[in-house]
């Protein structure tokens, strides 16, 4: 019986999708809670941002407490739940002390607040953003409010963050890229190369500067088809293809790259099983 009431109430761990998806009714609820809820009214965000925030999240980016928004949720239900919050969770940053990353250089500046501003989601402009940023540079984020689950999806991509405020509704994100700069390695993939297998591929690929996108991606992908799981590929490219090194992320490949210089970058795959 613990169990059955445990699942007709609003718990902090909820994605708000489910939320709003077991209970349209709670929508009502949410947009009065807080102005930051106010885009839940397009059915579009609707569809997206819901699916990446838990209720403990949302609060905490509509300025309030965890336990308060769980507790009004379930009033508006007809039940008086104890409030419970997990561990695990995102946690702002807000007043953590400035990194040492924080003089690192700027790879991509992007303000959303125009974006939100009109009711639109910034997530896919956002991800596009982080693709552009090399190890060792930052993406800096100007937003309406901290947005804290950002930091465990770009987390997974391997940044660190922190956030300032710099106004009522002005907050400045940084995320820093972690790795190493130019003229060394980034290996990535479930069971990383070393040194050693520069030395022996199975076949060989060169972009030229004057070929448009998408062909250099197609050219790599159709090299990588021809191979047997296990066999590798070395590319030799003109720049980070950081679209294609996200492709290849994807598909469980793995990469090793040596960024030699201007136009010069060299990437040796193992085609995965």
């Amino acid at each position: 019986m613990a169990g059955e009431d445990r699942q007709e109430v609003v718990r902090p761990e909820m994605r708000v999708a489910e939320v709003l998806r077991r209970w349209p009714e709670l929508l009502r609820v949410l947009v009065e809670a807080s102005p930051a809820f106010q885009r839940l009214k397009n059915p579009l965000l609707r569809k997206t941002l819901p699916n990446l925030v838990t209720v403990a999240q949302a609060a905490r980016m509509g300025g309030l407490e965890p336990e308060e928004l769980v507790a009004r949720l379930n009033r508006a239900l007809g039940v008086e739940a104890r409030p419970e919050v997990l561990g695990g969770e995102a946690e702002s940053l807000l007043g953590a002390p400035p990194p040492p990353w924080l003089s690192a250089p700027l790879g991509f500046h992007l303000d959303v607040r125009p974006i939100l501003e009109r009711g639109g989601e910034p997530f896919q402009a956002i991800m596009a953003a982080a693709r552009e940023v090399g190890p060792g540079e930052r993406l800096v984020l100007e937003v309406l409010f901290e947005p804290i689950p950002l930091y465990k999806v770009l987390g997974k991509q391997g940044f660190l963050a922190w956030c300032e405020r710099l106004g009522e509704r002005h907050y400045r994100v940084h995320f820093y890229r972690q790795g190493v700069g130019k003229g060394q390695e980034v290996a990535a993939g479930p069971a990383s190369l070393s040194e050693a297998d520069w030395e022996s591929y199975q076949a060989e690929v060169y972009i030229e500067e004057n070929l448009e996108p998408p062909l250099p991606m197609m050219r790599v992908l159709e090299a990588l088809a021809g191979l047997k799981p296990g066999e590798k590929l070395l590319v030799h490219h003109v720049r980070r293809p950081v679209h294609l090194l996200a492709r290849l992320q994807a598909e469980g490949h793995t990469y090793l790259l040596k960024d030699l210089g201007p136009g010069q970058v060299k990437i040796l795959i193992r085609k995965g099983g």
